[in-house]
C-alpha cells in the first residue's frame, strides 16, 4: 500500500465519477474551480521562467471551451493579471458563443472582464485564425476540451488546433488537464503543449500522449490519506521528512553508511558527482572505494568522505585482487551504491557479480552496474532492497526487451524482486506492486552526469534507513526532478551544468 506521498492515477471516466461525489453542489464545483484556477496560474508563471525570455508585459492567448477546463485557464488569467506588470495583453478564443458557457465558466469570464481589458473572439473565422497564428503570444494556453472528450472533434476546434500546433511564433504552450484532442479516447489531432498541468486528478491518458510536454501535478485537496491504486503520482509531502529537524542527541552513525564503489581512470568525473550528490542526501558517513590511481586527486576535492584506494586493472578499473575490502566495509556500511564511472572491462563487471554473492544489505546499482549477471548476483541471496537506476537503453539492456513501456518497467521489477527507477521524461519507480510516476524534472537533466547525481542521491538516502526501497527511489527522483526544475527558473535550460543541481537541493526542501 502506497503512504499519503502517493496520490492515484486515474481514467478519464474514473476521474469523472471522483468529482461527481466530491464535488455536489455549485459552492464546491466552483471553490475547486478557484483553487484550480489560483494553482494553474501560479504554475504558469513558474513554467514560463524557464524560458529566457522577458518575465513581465506578457502577451496571453486563451484557447476558452464552454467546459470547467475553460474556466479554469480564464481563472489562472486572472491569477496572472493580479500580479502587477506581468501581463499586457489577454487575447480569448471561445469555441461557440458565450450564452453557452457553463454557469461557472461565464462566471470566470464575467471576473476576468472586469479586472482587465480583453481580446475576444468568438468562433473565430479561418482568417481569424490564421492571423493568430502568426501573432506572438508568451504563453497559450489550451482550455478548449476536458476529460469528457469524445472523438471526432466538432466545429472549427480541429482548423483552431492545427493552425495553434503549425504555429512557431508562440513561446510557451501548456495546456488544462489534458491536451485537447487526448483522453480515454483521442483524437489523431491533440494540441501540442509543452507544459500539461493535471489539476486536481492525474489523468492515465497523458502518459500515452507524446503531446503532452512536462507533465505537472497540480494536488487541490482531493486525496487525503493512502491510496491504494497500482499508478501513482509523487506528492510534494514526499520531502516532508527531509524538511523535519534531526533528534538533538543524533550521532553521524545513526545517520547511516553509504560505501560507494565505482570510478576508473578515464571516468573519474561520473564517481565524483555521485559523491558529492550523497554528501548533500543527509547521510551521516560516505566510505568511497576507488582506484588507487584517482583517489588522491578525487579525496582532494571531496575531503568529506572517506576515500580507500582500491588495487585497479591495466586499462585503470576496478581489479578483483580488492574483494576482500568489501567484507571489511560490509559489517559497518547500511547501503552500497555500485557503477557510476565505473566501465565495462571483463575483470570490473565479475569483481561485481563477486560483489554482489557477498552483500546481503541495501544496495543501489546504476550505469556500468546495470547487467544481467549482476543483477542477479545480488539477488541470490534472496535480498530484496535492491534498487535499480536504468535509462531506457540500460533498461533494455537488463529486460533483453526493447519493450520500455510501464507495464514492461512493472513486470520486470516483479519477476526479478527489485526496485526500478526507469529514468526519462516523468521518470517511473516500481517495485512490481506499484508504479509512481514523478512529476518534476525538465529537459536541464538531458545532459552527462545527471544520473549520476540521482544515484548517490538515492544511495544516501537509501542508507539512512528509514524507509523502503519504493519510496525511497520516489522521494530521490523528486528531489532530483525539483531541484533541476529551480535550476531553469534561475538560469534557464541552457547556460547550466550538471553539477549545478547540487545547489539548487535546498531551495527544493525550502520551496
Amino acid at each position: 500500500m502506497a503512504s499519503a506521498y502517493f496520490h492515484p492515477v486515474l481514467s478519464c471516466s474514473e476521474s469523472h465519477s471522483l468529482e461527481s461525489r466530491l464535488l455536489k453542489t455549485d459552492e464546491e464545483v466552483w471553490d475547486a474551480m478557484n483553487r484550480a484556477g489560483t494553482s494553474l496560474g501560479r504554475a504558469l508563471l513558474s513554467a514560463y521562467l524557464m524560458t529566457g525570455f522577458p518575465q513581465n508585459g506578457l502577451h496571453l492567448l486563451g484557447l476558452i471551451g464552454k467546459g470547467h477546463n475553460g474556466g479554469d485557464a480564464l481563472l489562472a488569467f486572472l491569477e496572472m493579471a493580479e500580479t502587477v506588470g506581468c501581463v499586457e495583453g489577454i487575447t480569448l478564443v471561445l469555441s461557440g458563443p458565450r450564452r453557452d458557457f457553463k454557469p461557472h465558466t461565464g462566471r470566470a469570464l464575467e471576473l476576468l472582464e472586469k479586472k482587465t481589458e480583453l481580446e475576444i473572439l468568438e468562433m473565430p473565422s479561418e482568417a481569424a485564425i490564421a492571423a493568430l497564428a502568426c501573432g506572438t503570444f508568451d504563453i497559450v494556453l489550451d482550455g478548449l476540451l476536458g476529460m469528457q472528450f469524445r472523438p471526432p472533434f466538432r466545429d472549427g476546434a480541429r482548423s483552431l488546433l492545427e493552425a495553434v500546433n503549425g504555429s512557431s511564433s508562440f513561446r510557451l504552450r501548456a495546456a488544462v488537464d489534458l491536451p485537447s484532442g487526448n483522453g480515454d479516447e483521442s483524437d489523431e489531432c491533440v494540441f501540442k503543449a509543452d507544459f500539461t498541468f493535471a489539476t486536481g486528478i492525474l489523468k492515465k491518458p497523458l502518459f500515452s500522449c507524446t503531446a503532452a510536454g512536462n507533465i505537472r501535478y497540480l494536488d487541490i485537496g482531493f486525496f487525503q490519506g493512502e491510496s491504494l491504486a497500482r499508478e501513482l503520482v509523487v506528492t510534494d509531502s514526499i520531502l516532508d521528512p527531509l524538511r523535519s529537524l534531526r533528534s538533538s542527541t543524533s550521532e553521524k552513525r545513526q545517520q547511516g553508511h553509504l560505501a560507494v564503489l565505482g570510478g576508473s581512470r578515464s571516468m573519474p568525473g561520473a564517481l565524483a558527482m555521485s559523491v558529492k550528490a550523497a554528501l548533500k542526501s543527509g547521510v551521516g558517513l560516505v566510505t568511497v572505494f576507488a582506484p588507487e590511481s584517482i583517489v588522491s586527486q578525487l579525496a582532494c576535492q571531496l575531503p568529506e568522505a572517506m576515500w580507500r584506494t582500491w588495487p585497479e586493472t591495466p586499462e585503470g578499473g576496478l581489479a578483483l585482487e580488492g574483494l576482500w575490502q568489501v567484507k571489511s566495509i560490509a559489517e559497518k556500511a547500511t547501503c552500497l551504491l555500485a557503477g557510476p564511472g565505473m566501465g565495462s572491462e571483463a575483470e570490473t563487471q565479475f569483481l561485481l557479480s563477486e560483489v554482489g554473492r557477498l552483500w546481503d544489505r541495501p544496495v543501489v546499482l546504476d550505469a556500468d552496474a546495470l547487467r544481467p549477471v549482476v543483477v542477479e548476483a545480488f539477488r541470490e541471496s534472496g535480498n530484496k532492497d535492491v534498487i535499480l537506476t536504468p535509462h531506457a537503453g540500460e533498461f533494455i539492456r537488463l529486460s533483453g526487451d526493447a519493450d520500455c513501456s510501464d507495464r514492461a518497467v512493472l513486470e520486470y521489477a516483479k519477476q526479478r524482486g527489485v526496485t526500478v527507477v526507469r529514468k526519462g521524461s516523468n521518470t517511473r519507480v516500481s517495485d512490481g506492486e506499484q508504479l509512481a510516476i514523478n512529476p518534476t524534472g525538465n529537459a536541464v537533466l538531458s545532459r552527462g552526469g545527471s544520473g549520476d547525481i540521482l544515484a548517490g542521491l538515492t544511495g544516501g538516502l537509501f542508507a539512512q534507513g528509514e524507509s523502503s526501497a519504493f519510496e525511497t527511489a520516489s522521494r530521490s527522483v523528486y528531489w532530483h526532478g525539483k531541484a533541476a526544475d529551480l535550476l531553469a527558473k534561475h538560469c534557464g535550460q541552457t547556460a547550466v551544468c550538471t553539477t549545478d543541481l547540487l545547489g539548487f537541493l535546498v531551495q527544493a526542501l525550502r520551496s
